[in-house]
């Protein structure tokens, strides 16, 4: 059972920066070896970095597979280079993205639809989780099954910024005086922009959907990001989980846009960091699994017990602890670990976990869209922020 990192990511996003435009340099270049499905018994995932748990063990006892999850960061333009320039599905038989990577890549043919009837969980998961417009694409079909959902805002370090569980405004990130040069920044347009645009938003300015904006709209955000950044308000920004973790933990900044992982890692390591609470709202996403076009017979029949797995209790109870994510069947989660006889304290931070997410996900804004209309002209207002 494995767990790996693809190597090489500064220079491919660099190669990436601006869009999802598939350039000649990378195609040119693919950065993993080609793998063939010849090894029984063994299921491929390209995966987010933060759905990989620590031990398979669980998943290896229960399905009899071995788990070979490769680790990606979070960011749509690279899913796209993978699935579509890389053929990717050549070589995995899952893949674990961000919710909305189906309205590019599922009627188009690069991700199959699920076949509800080869998941016995399936059932068991709520209609609402399925349904989620992050789940089935444009055509209306269901290409994704939910892993883990969030709420993602900021982290900060107690004793510096503000009191623990004080209902703190995205003002804090990117207009804040106090903090000039002591914030640090996710480098992805799907969650810095609009994160912006809802503080834009929760300040009056006529923003319809911060996951959807208009290209006028991206523009007053980008504008506004640009005139901040000038001002010396950002430090730096993060490229992958390891790095938002150092950058926080060593106090080179003293709030952090980042996940909520990163914050749990911390605290673990006994420092005063918490995740904020925010009075305009979150970025909501979902991330889901989906099966690769290529995947037939054998592979296919692997890659849905695989994902019927991730439905179930013992992912769920794991996630919830370690992460602080919301997962497909909550209650199955609960009831995984009061069986297994886990202690009070996890028992209680996965009671915990479930009414934090019902609180946070009742505000109105906003679902993270990979894939909104306007994504070139929000990717070219991202690129002019970040040349600025």
């Amino acid at each position: 059972m494995t767990t790996s990192k693809i190597s090489s990511r500064l220079s491919r996003r660099s190669v990436l920066k601006g869009g999802v435009t598939l350039g000649a340099a990378a195609l040119a270049a693919p950065y993993y070896a080609r793998n063939a499905f010849a090894a029984s018994g063994k299921v491929r995932v390209l995966g987010v970095t933060t759905c990989a748990l620590p031990s398979w063990d669980g998943f290896a006892k229960d399905t009899g597979l071995e788990m070979d999850f490769v680790a990606i960061n979070s960011d749509p333009g690279l899913y796209v280079q993978e699935v579509v320039a890389n053929e990717a599905g050549d070589d995995y038989d899952i893949f674990i993205f961000d919710g909305g990577i189906e309205d590019r890549l599922g009627a188009s043919g690069h991700f199959q639809v699920l076949d509800p009837s080869a998941m016995e969980l399936w059932g068991d998961v709520s209609a609402d989780v399925k349904s989620s417009p992050l789940l089935q694409g444009v055509d209306g079909a269901q290409y994704g099954a939910p892993i883990v959902f969030n709420a993602d805002s900021f982290g900060y370090w107690v004793g510096d910024v503000a009191p623990a569980d004080e209902e703190l405004s995205w003002g804090m990130v990117f207009e804040n005086e106090k903090m000039l040069g002591k914030i640090s920044l996710e480098d992805t347009w799907l969650t810095t922009l609009p994160n912006a645009a809802l503080y834009l938003l929760g300040k009056g300015e006529k923003i319809g959907d911060p996951s959807n904006m208009t290209p006028e709209e991206a523009k007053m955000v980008a504008d506004f990001l640009i005139e901040r950044k000038k001002a010396g308000q950002f430090r730096a920004f993060w490229h992958s989980y390891e790095e938002s973790v150092d950058m926080l933990g060593n106090k080179e900044v003293l709030i952090e846009e980042c996940w909520e992982p990163v914050v749990k890692q911390l605290q673990r390591d006994g420092k005063d960091v918490v995740y904020a609470n925010c009075k305009e709202g979150y970025s909501k996403w979902m991330i889901g699994a989906y099966l690769p076009s290529q995947a037939e017979g054998e592979r296919l029949e692997k890659a849905y017990k695989a994902i019927d797995w991730f439905l179930g209790g013992d992912y769920g109870a794991q996630i919830a602890v370690n992460q602080g994510y919301a997962t497909a069947n909550p209650t199955a989660s609960l009831k995984f670990a009061t069986d297994a006889g886990w202690d009070a304290e996890k028992i209680g931070a996965i009671k915990a976990n479930m009414a934090k997410v019902e609180r946070k996900m009742a505000l109105p804004h906003y679902w993270q869209n990979s894939s909104p209309d306007n994504v070139e002209a929000i990717e070219a207002e991202w690129s002019r922020f970040k040349q600025a």
